[in-house]
């Protein structure tokens, strides 16, 4: 079974499990990047321990010299119906794959097994010739059903507005399910969510997958931490021998698709962990990787049926690897002389046993776990661990830094800057941050301290442009302390909003808030630097519009004759969408026009124009929306962006329809050729319907249904199964509108492709 991510394979499986009789045996398996072939035999062995305790299978009495061999006998036994899910299969690596596959092709060959595989995407040379095997594609719920499902969650609005529901969540079972969860948990209307998301300025599945992630509550937060951080499923006892388990919530972030769990097994999707990375401070963050390493060090000498972890000890190795890369370590320093260093050896083989035979008993390790913390949260104790991380850095920067040649590491300190501001200019940031790093070991130059916050705040900028946080964090923090001591009140808080900001960036708005109101409460910065907070502030507080709407206020207050026009543009468009937002749609106009004034590093123009259009398409202004769709299309076409190329391209070729449908027909025909680039399948099949829709409007048949057959071939392999039905409607009329020489026409399109 394949399908897009979010088309709802694992519940169309899950819900067909419950048909099959009460004698099935069921094993499943979700894949991760880290499975290999002895996790999922590890998982199947828990589960046959279970069914020979119940009596529903027995134990081989053979004696076999390895794990596979031990599984192999129970299915050997199982006379009863076995079906397999191996979901994700997409997750595993190329490496592993392949043993994977030979396993379960070899138990599939007893007529008593089934398996079903779940995967976005499949290689199917990896099953041609080895197996036989039926496959299905799941696409998104057709229109009927999906108007139904919102129906049976009371949702009224079916109709225009649930139309917009369905496009932006493409008709997608998982997305369009979390959606009607955000709505009726915050008692929204459909029209209040969607408004919701396009403020957002997010993809839709961004914005929905963090409106679920806005459920978890700040206690809650140590378990998402923990399970962002694992690479594979936990068991619920390991949770609560960690004191991260709560039934009650589990329970309430299972129902609301946020975790998912099966059977005692919890784990969270990597399109959340993608999110809730982002929230961890880099502090937490070396902590939780050091705390996993330790958790899996008490799991190594256990044998399988005694650890808390089910996974096998290759798995765990390669994990204490893993998470070890994330920890600080003192770079290795070549010895001067050329003594030889001797090493010691072992095998994996070698080193297994000897674990074996040397394990702690089962209780020394559970006290072991119990004494590993994943509950980090005092700032006292970040700032602890920042500054041993920093002094552990500063400490032991390797000499030999490989990324500067020899030449380059003898420039004196103001060559070594330029250098730096030079890779800078180049959009080099690694480059640069190796000179900077470099320049800030030149302690013994007389203008080192002269340039000591300089090189701070660059290195800063160039971890930001890198989106190393945690090292932009930390060098901002030293440049925030040098001006501090200095008495500098403006650049102090200027480091204090370069701070605030990485902390909006990454989720921290709460943080990010504080540091915002300390600067706005500070007297003597300049009205620029003040202007910069209120944009930053507005940001922070997007979600209260009249919050928004006071900042910019106050902002436009502080406007003077020499205001950086780039500041500028950025608050007339930040202030124009606010008041669009509020329905003052004339100063929204003014300070859109406003914002389209400023001409040089104005980024906003081509946005600017395309609102404007929207707001005269609104008011019944026909002209004016085509004036301003034209202006944004040719911005975009300038700056070769494709996607806003193609928004535009639709909006002028409906514009064109009827006074001018030659403009109309060449702007169709730019919308399939900007869909094709962006390789987005929504886009393609929606503009190849509509210049279907033109073209058989003006009876060029032919070139119609060449149109709608290529729509309908990429709908085959693509989401929205009513796309589909519209394709196929479409060809059913062009079919009676001509009549017998129908069959003529499909045939010269059939020969014309060959």
């Amino acid at each position: 079974m394949n399908g897009f991510l979010g088309t709802g394979k694992s519940a169309i499986a899950d819900f067909s499990l419950g048909f099959l009789k009460e004698e099935v045996i069921v094993l499943k398996y979700n894949c991760f990047e880290t499975t290999i072939l002895d996790d999922i035999l590890l998982t199947f062995f828990e589960e046959f321990k279970k069914l020979t305790t119940l009596g529903t299978i027995k134990p081989p009495k053979v004696k076999v010299d390895n794990f596979t061999a031990k599984i192999e006998a129970y299915f050997s036994l199982i006379e009863k119906p076995v079906f397999i899910v191996i979901n994700s299969f997409e997750a595993v690596l190329k490496d592993n794959r392949q043993e994977i596959l030979d396993f379960i092709f070899h138990i599939c060959a007893k007529p008593n097994v089934k398996t079903l595989f779940i995967s976005r995407v499949f290689d199917y040379n990896d099953f041609e010739g080895k197996i036989s095997y039926d496959k299905t594609t799941v696409l998104a719920l057709e229109k009927s059903l999906f108007e139904k499902l919102l129906r049976s969650e009371g949702i009224k609005l079916i109709g225009p507005v649930s139309d917009e529901l369905y496009k932006y969540s493409r008709g997608y079972f998982f997305y369009t399910m979390l959606s009607l969860k955000v709505i009726n948990a915050h008692k929204l209307s459909l029209i209040d969510f969607i408004k919701g998301f396009t403020k957002s300025f997010l993809s839709y599945n961004d914005f929905i997958l963090r409106e679920a992630m806005a459920f978890v509550d700040p206690v809650s937060g140590h378990l998402f931490r923990f399970l962002t951080t694992m690479r594979h499923p936990v068991s619920v006892s390991l949770l609560k021998t960690l004191n991260l388990y709560n039934e009650e919530k589990i329970n309430f972030f299972v129902k609301n698709l946020i975790i998912s769990r099966e059977n005692d097994m919890i784990y969270l999707h990597d399109y959340y962990k993608d999110i809730s990375l982002n929230s961890i401070p880099e502090v937490v963050s070396v902590k939780l990787h050091k705390a996993c390493v330790d958790l899996y060090n008490t799991q190594l000498p256990l044998k399988p049926f005694e650890r808390d972890l089910l996974i096998s000890r290759q798995t765990m190795r390669s994990e204490i690897e893993y998470h070890s890369l994330f920890l600080p370590k003192r770079p290795v320093l070549k010895p001067v002389n050329n003594t030889v260093m001797e090493a010691v050896e072992y095998s994996a083989e070698g080193l297994e046993k000897t674990q074996e035979l040397n394990a702690p008993p089962k209780e020394v390790c559970e006290d072991k776990i119990r004494n590993i913390s994943f509950i980090f949260d005092t700032e006292e104790d970040e700032k602890k661990i920042m500054t041993g991380i920093a002094d552990s850095i500063n400490k032991f920067i390797d000499y030999s830094n490989k990324t500067l040649n020899e030449s380059e590491t003898k420039l004196s300190l103001k060559e070594m800057l330029n250098s730096a501001k030079n890779e800078e200019a180049q959009y080099n940031y690694k480059k640069a941050v190796a000179f900077y790093l470099r320049a800030i070991l030149m302690k013994d130059d007389d203008d080192f301290y002269t340039f000591l916050p300089l090189i701070y705040t660059r290195l800063s900028h160039c971890y930001s442009e890198l989106s190393d946080w945690f090292n932009a964090l930390r060098y901002y923090d030293l440049a925030l302390e040098f001006y501090t001591t200095a008495g500098d009140v403006e650049k102090m808080c200027l480091m204090k909003l370069e701070i605030a900001n990485i902390f909006y960036i990454t989720f921290k708005h709460d943080k990010a808030k504080i540091l915002l109101n300390d600067i706005l409460n500070t007297d003597g910065i300049s009205p620029e630097l003040r202007i910069k907070v209120y944009i930053s502030a507005a940001n922070v507080y997007a979600e209260d519009l009249r919050k928004v709407y006071s900042f910019c206020k106050s902002a436009l207050e502080l406007v003077e004759p020499l205001t950086d026009k780039s500041l500028l543009a950025d608050l007339y468009f930040k202030y124009a969408v606010v008041c669009d937002d509020l329905n003052e749609t004339e100063t929204s106009v003014d300070y859109y026009k406003k914002c389209l004034e400023i001409d040089k590093e104005n980024p906003h123009k081509s946005a600017a124009y395309s609102n404007l259009a929207l707001i005269f398409e609104e008011s019944d202004y026909p002209d004016l929306a085509l004036k301003y769709y034209t202006k944004s299309f040719e911005l975009d076409f300038a700056d070769g962006n494709y996607n806003g190329m193609y928004l535009s391209a639709v909006k002028l070729a409906e514009l064109n329809r009827r006074k001018n449908p030659k403009t109309a027909l060449e702007f169709y025909k730019k919308a399939v050729s900007y869909s094709l680039r962006l390789k987005e399948p929504f886009y393609q099949m929606s503009s190849l319907i509509e210049l279907g829709d033109f073209q058989a409007l003006h009876k060029q048949f032919k070139k119609a249904l060449k149109n709608y057959f290529i729509a309908r071939e990429l709908a085959k392999s693509n989401p929205s199964s009513d796309n589909k039905l519209k394709i196929e409607q479409r060809i059913a009329d062009i079919r009676i509108r001509l009549g017998d020489d129908y069959a003529n026409v499909e045939k010269e399109i059939v020969n014309e492709k060959r």
